[in-house]
This record gives C-alpha cells, sequence and structure tokens, in this order.
C-alpha cells in the first residue's frame, strides 16, 4: 500500500474539502442549493442548514483518514455506506416528482465518484483488490472504448455535431434513456481514466510526478463531471447555451488536462522506446488536437480528432498497461 497511500491521502483529502465547502454552503445560504436547480424554497430552511452542517462533520472524519490513512478503514467504510443509501434516496426522490433530474450533479459528486476509490481503499490487502486495481488500464480501455461506440450509436444525433438545435433538441426528448446511458458510459470512462493514472503514477520512481499527473487528471475529471451533469441533468433545457458550456468543460478543458496529466508520466516514464513510444506521443497530440478543435467551435475537427484519438488511445492503454506490469 505504499505506493499508493499518497493518492488515498489526496482522495481523501479531496473528500474532506468537498463536505466542508458543502456544508458551509447549505449552512450558510439554504435556499442557494434551490435557486440553482430551479426548485421551490425550503418551508423550513433551517432544516436544510441542519443537512449541511451532518454533512460537513463528515470532513472532520474524511480529514482524519487523509492523515491517519491506516486507521482510516472504519470512517471510510461508514462513508461509502452513505454513498451508496444517497443515490436511493434520490432515485426514489426523483421517482416521485419531488426532484427533477438536474439534481443529478448533487449525487454524482457527493456519492458516485468517491465509490471506486474508498471501495478499492477497503479492498486493500485482499486478492480481489489487487485484480481490480491490476485492471486499471484494460477497464480504462473497455469503458473509453464503449463510450466512444455509444457517441458514434446514440448520442451523436444529439450533440453539436447535428448543426439544427431544434433537431438535437427533439432527438434528447425522444431518447432519455439513451442519452442518460450514453453521458453515463462516459461518466465511468472518466473516472477509470483517473484510476488508471494513479496505477500508473504509483508505479514511477519519479513519485512526485505522478502525483502531479494524477492531481491534473484530478481536475480535468472534476470539468468532465460537471460537463456530464449538464449533459444528463438539463438538456435540452437552454440547449445552445448549456451544450456549449458542456462541450468547452468536456473535450476543451477535461481534455485537455487529461493529455497534460498523460504528457507528465509519459515523461517520466523512462523506458519507453520505440513504435509504443511514437504511439504514446500520437495520443497526446490527437488529444489536443482535440482541444484545439473544442475551443475553436469546429464540429467537423471535433468529430475528426475524437475519432482518432478514441482509436489512438482504447488499445494503446491496454498495451501500455501490459509494458509498464
Amino acid at each position: 500500500m505504499a505506493n499508493r497511500a499518497p493518492y488515498y491521502r489526496i482522495v481523501f483529502g479531496l473528500a474532506a474539502l468537498y463536505n466542508l465547502a458543502f456544508g458551509v454552503w447549505a449552512g450558510f445560504a439554504p435556499g442557494s442549493f434551490f435557486n440553482l436547480f430551479d426548485l421551490a424554497p425550503p418551508t423550513y430552511p433551517a432544516l436544510w442548514r441542519c443537512i449541511g452542517m451532518l454533512v460537513g462533520t463528515y470532513a472532520l472524519a474524511y480529514g482524519y483518514a487523509a492523515w491517519r490513512p491506516e486507521r482510516a478503514a472504519p470512517l471510510i467504510a461508514v462513508g461509502l455506506l452513505g454513498k451508496i443509501l444517497g443515490p436511493l434516496g434520490w432515485i426514489a426522490t426523483v421517482h416521485s416528482g419531488e426532484w427533477p433530474i438536474r439534481t443529478f450533479p448533487l449525487v454524482l459528486f457527493n456519492d458516485i465518484v468517491w465509490w471506486l476509490p474508498f471501495s478499492l481503499f477497503l479492498l486493500e490487502g485482499t486478492k480481489v483488490g489487487e485484480r481490480i486495481r491490476g485492471r486499471a488500464p484494460e477497464a480504462c480501455a473497455i469503458l473509453n472504448g464503449l463510450a466512444a461506440a455509444a457517441t458514434v450509436l446514440w448520442l451523436r444525433p444529439g450533440t453539436e455535431l447535428v448543426p439544427d438545435p431544434a433537431a438535437r433538441a427533439a432527438y434528447i426528448l425522444a431518447n432519455p434513456i439513451l442519452w442518460r446511458g450514453g453521458w453515463g458510459l462516459w461518466i465511468a470512462a472518466g473516472l477509470s481514466l483517473l484510476a488508471f493514472y494513479a496505477w500508473w503514477g504509483s508505479r514511477l520512481r519519479a513519485r512526485s510526478w505522478g502525483i502531479a499527473g494524477f492531481l491534473v487528471a484530478a481536475a480535468g475529471l472534476a470539468c468532465d463531471l460537471s460537463a456530464e451533469s449538464l449533459f444528463i441533468g438539463w438538456l435540452p433545457d437552454d440547449l445552445e447555451a448549456l451544450q456549449r458550456a458542456a462541450s468547452l468543460l468536456t473535450g476543451g478543458a477535461a481534455n485537455g488536462l487529461y493529455t497534460v496529466a498523460g504528457v507528465i508520466l509519459t515523461l517520466k516514464t523512462g523506458n519507453l522506446r520505440g513504435g509504443l513510444l511514437v504511439w504514446t506521443w500520437g495520443v497526446w497530440g490527437a488529444g489536443f488536437a482535440l482541444t484545439a478543435a473544442t475551443f475553436a467551435g469546429s464540429a467537423p475537427f471535433i468529430a475528426l480528432f475524437t475519432g482518432t484519438l478514441m482509436a489512438l488511445f482504447c488499445p494503446w492503454a491496454a498495451i501500455i498497461g501490459r509494458f509498464l506490469r
């Protein structure tokens, strides 16, 4: 666990900061959450303040876990249980019609993003945990491949690759399950990419550079998940403005940060040679090209470089995983 401990410390530290920020937000501005998601204001705002204080107290537990990860298993187990029950309650609330699906970012950032690292931490020292961690590159390749396939097969008619906003909106309204399921695959792909980078970074001799790459990728994931929250929960409302913002977040900021993180890890992986090294730089070149095309707003080049990047990246992730092992 020694090589992985810094990554767990970062994750638990981020969880502490998130819970503290949410607790302060809900406690001092109880109406802002409802304004953000266009919900009716609470009848008893003091109750929402109490929820904020309750969430905020978890920051103490996660802060301690970051400080003493060797003693953190009970705290993380309780945290994971809460993060499993939270989405179940959210599903029931949305199903009843009390909350709209646009509140999805709440459970994504509060609960879902922590499932994998918390679970892996609790599986430390077990064969199951070792198998899961050891397959991080292959899982990343498969999930990104599935997400790319979903884009081609059923997301594309609702994206900016279709010039007519009315046609995009009609497609999203007519196919909500396919639309949300496809972006759900991209959420899984992003989480698997961060796990792959953590696996890669933990194998480097220059540990500080591995951690730097992980932090850059984590910033990219935050952008990515914010975009996918908009795609899943908000579209087709205010389609053109929100879709452009989400595209800039995922294809521009997130993809660019992922690529920078990959470059950092590549530069500190000294034994890459020959064709594999050329392939690796081809992946990052396609990543930077996609970022540039996204910021330029060029739909044809976005399609071209997205296809190029996925065609290069998915097999490369599996192969470089074997190489690094």
